[in-house]
């Protein structure tokens, strides 16, 4: 009989401090069992509410072609920027969700792009004394796909009393690929030696509708944009993205400039004595035979880019239905 009562004596009852842990850990993982139940059982169309996503964005343009560029013979992509040519840009898309990481984007932007051979020391380039600058007008679709994307939700920002973070990790960012195709509208124009802008297309530099000179362009272009950003969510329906897009272009005369010199001399009889100083305004530092009439004043084998880099406000719309089944909306409403 002792031996019981010593035994019952031994079987204490848990202390309140530890009862309210053991209620509060119960509870939290009742709700945390019931949270992720909800999310396998929703997230799956979660998406469908905001199929609509509106984007606004600043940035910087910079260009990629004959004229200007590095202290080196031109190159491609990247390794021939100047970045004193940066200029400013503005654009505006519209994206409707196909999927939870995958959209259709329309785009309008706005840049300029611009190129100076004074800026450069590699000798051709800088004795060939050429300069232009251009607006860029693009429209454009496409598609971005979110191959990681941000985590949204107070899941993911769960805390204790105490500050201790509760909830799932995850990593915020969303990172994405873009491509598509668009069509832009350029007009070169140069700087004359009184730094008045000078329309270079009516000039005919490169002889263009002349005997022997190149074929006329226009100034209509396509192009091909190809670029990967990153969002970071503000709220369900706010957020910023960064981008950098880079367009290949199916013209090389965004700069008035690809193939070769023609005779300045027929240019200022026909046209203009204007057009006589555009087509070959070189600086005399070399031998007079390297910008004769057939010499090689552009590379018509490699065409002309741009790119843009642009910060964006990204608003997601909420869809007036989330529809379930045929004529039929589920509401979803808070059970604790």
């Amino acid at each position: 009989m002792c031996a019981i009562l010593n035994e019952s004596n031994s079987m204490r009852i848990p202390s309140k401090k530890t009862l309210s842990w053991l209620s509060s850990t119960l509870l939290l993982c009742i709700i945390s069992a019931s949270t992720v139940h909800a999310q396998g059982f929703y997230n799956r169309n979660a998406w469908k509410k905001h199929r609509h996503e509106l984007n606004f964005s600043l940035g910087v343009s910079n260009f990629l072609g004959d004229v200007g560029g590095r202290d080196q013979v031109g190159t491609n992509f990247i390794w021939d920027l100047e970045i004193s040519k940066t200029k400013f840009a503005a654009g505006f898309n519209y994206l409707y969700y196909l999927g939870e990481k995958v959209a259709l984007r329309t785009s309008l932007t706005y840049g300029k792009v611009a190129g100076d051979d004074k800026l450069t020391q590699e000798t051709f380039r800088n004795n060939r004394n050429l300069n232009f600058e251009s607006v860029i007008l693009e429209g454009g679709v496409g598609i971005e796909y979110q191959f990681l994307k941000e985590k949204i939700g107070n899941i993911y920002n769960v805390k204790s009393p105490t500050g201790k973070k509760l909830g799932m990790r995850s990593f915020s960012l969303g990172f994405y690929v873009t491509t598509g195709i668009a069509g832009f509208y350029f007009n070169p124009v140069g700087l004359d030696p009184s730094g008045a802008k000078v329309p270079l297309k009516p000039l005919s530099t490169e002889g263009q509708g002349f005997p022997g000179g190149a074929e006329p362009y226009s100034n209509f272009g396509i192009a091909i944009p190809f670029g990967f950003g990153m969002r970071k969510s503000i709220n369900r329906t706010l957020g910023i993205k960064l981008e950098l897009t880079h367009r290949f272009t199916f013209t090389d005369y965004i700069d008035d400039v690809s193939t070769v010199y023609y005779d300045p001399n027929y240019l200022a009889t026909n046209v203009s004595p204007q057009a006589a100083y555009f087509s070959n305004p070189e600086l005399g530092n070399l031998w007079d035979r390297v910008t004769a009439p057939g010499q090689q004043r552009g590379d018509p084998t490699d065409n002309d880019g741009y790119m843009f880099f642009t910060a964006s406000l990204y608003i997601k719309l909420e869809s007036r239905r989330t529809v379930y089944g045929r004529n039929r909306v589920r509401r979803v409403k808070a059970s604790f």
